[in-house]
């Protein structure tokens, strides 16, 4: 099925390139919408091992063709967002290869009578603070998600339990949800906000403020979690056994102290931006040098510490905007996806639901988390807002909404990813099945409940 999917788009974006049947777009604009299909299906794909330098290949190909200077196809890799993306996965990574992360955690555990409850809490407050330090929701993940398999190890969990589903479950929500409140807390605000045109891009603070239910969001979620999966039996773990594992990990070494030093200077320089005139990407990149100095990081950990594929990947999506806009697609695009919003976009109410309806139709094509129909639909926002007073963070809530399925393993690289570090020792399958269709459901009361925040903040 994969390779007939494969073959298909493939076969689709030829014939768009060669044929050139949509009235109103030139041959440049046909061949780069070709080319945006074939390199959907190997997104989707992903053949040659499960690489995404297989789609970015092709935009590059196909854009020679169509004509474009590669400066603009590469222009995704100028892009601010692009900068502050690569320096901040080093962060996530600082904190999995030093340990600190570890030690954060199971320090804030350490003198905890421990219940689920408070695990929610905890894992709750450890994902906002590990979202300050980095973006990158799957390092996050990676680094609570086994500290949970351990913990429920500690408190003596069996494997496919209830329990133990439950536990590792928090650890991953927390690593995704909390931290999509604030502009760089996630992929999503770096990378969605240049997908808007420019005359109805957006703040930091507006972001903040059209985004901030998404905290409540996730305690509303872990909560609804608890009732779907608590088990029978409360836990049995002493704080004494919290501190012995605590006590395991030894004293801090050198490389954590420097990296607890380094990410001490970010905070503080990230909470006096906003009296001094120093940037985001400023602050990071300074982060990153005192990081390499300090030998914290070195290079071996230049070349193997992220995922440079991923990389190579949020560089050709961040330059989609532009790259729609020079090869004429967005010109084209962007009334006829205006008159198709037009008939929902008469109520908010039924605006979001019938976008979250149409978002998750699409996500069972678009592999690539939904950044790839966002940037398209995102054409359509001027519109919205002109005409309706839409705002464009109402319609990016709803992407990101549709972004976060997993019902399936192919919405997420986030599902094989914590399955493959913990084997065994992670979720029941069924456990994942039955949340993953919780938030489907809970996904579109959360829109209904943001609409109204939203009305009264001014937003809407």
């Amino acid at each position: 099925m994969k390779k007939a999917i494969l073959v298909s788009l493939t076969l689709i974006g030829l014939a768009i390139a060669l044929l050139r049947p949509f009235y109103g777009l030139d041959i440049t604009g046909h061949t780069m919408l070709g080319t945006f299909i074939i390199a959907l299906g190997a997104w989707m794909i992903r053949p040659g091992g499960g690489t995404f330098i297989t789609g970015t290949i092709i935009i590059f190909l196909g854009g020679s063709f169509a004509g474009l200077p590669f400066a603009d196809l590469a222009n995704g890799f100028a892009s601010p967002a692009f900068w502050l993306i690569v320096p901040a996965m080093f962060f996530g990574y600082t904190l999995l290869k030093t340990g600190l992360g570890k030690r954060i955690v199971l320090g804030l555990f350490k003198n905890i009578n421990l219940s689920y409850v408070k695990i929610f809490i905890g894992f709750f407050v450890v994902g906002i603070i590990f979202s300050m330090f980095t973006p990158t929701i799957a390092v996050r993940f990676l680094i609570l998600t086994p500290i949970a398999a351990v913990v429920a190890d500690a408190c003596g969990l069996e494997k496919a339990s209830r329990g133990r589903s439950l536990i590792i479950l928090t650890a991953w929500t927390v690593s995704i949800f909390p931290g999509i409140a604030w502009y760089n807390g996630s992929l999503y605000g770096i990378v969605f906000a240049t997908f808007l045109p420019e005359s109805v891009a957006v703040t930091e603070s507006m972001w903040l403020l059209a985004m901030a239910p998404w905290i409540p969001m996730s305690l509303a979620y872990l909560a609804l979690l608890y009732f779907l999966l608590k088990p029978a039996e409360p836990l049995n773990i002493s704080k004494e056994q919290l501190r012995q594992m605590y006590n395991d990990l030894g004293t801090p070494q050198l490389t954590e102290k420097k990296c607890l030093l380094a990410f001490s200077f970010l905070i503080l320089a990230l909470t006096l931006s906003a009296f001094i005139p120093i940037s985001i990407n400023q602050i990071l990149f300074a982060t990153f040098i005192i990081l390499l100095i300090s030998g914290v990081l070195d290079v071996k950990d230049i070349s193997q510490g992220i995922n440079w594929d991923i990389i190579a990947f949020f560089g050709v999506i961040l330059g989609f905007n532009h790259i729609f806009n020079t090869a004429g697609i967005s010109q084209w695009l962007a009334p006829i996806l205006a008159e198709l919003m037009r008939p929902i976009a008469f109520s908010p109410f039924v605006f979001v639901i019938a976008l979250y309806v149409i978002c998750v139709l699409i996500r069972l094509a678009d592999a690539a988390q939904g950044f790839i129909s966002s940037s398209i639909m995102a054409l359509a926002t001027p519109m919205l807002f002109q005409d309706f007073g839409i705002h464009p963070l109402v319609v990016m809530t709803v992407f990101i909404c549709a972004a976060n399925l997993f019902l399936f393993r192919y919405h997420q690289p986030w599902i094989g990813q914590v399955e493959s570090a913990l084997g065994d020792n992670g979720w029941n399958p069924k456990h994942l099945t039955k949340a993953a269709i919780a938030y489907a459901v809970f996904a579109a009361v959360f829109l209904l409940v943001c609409v109204f925040y939203w009305m009264l903040v001014g937003i809407l």
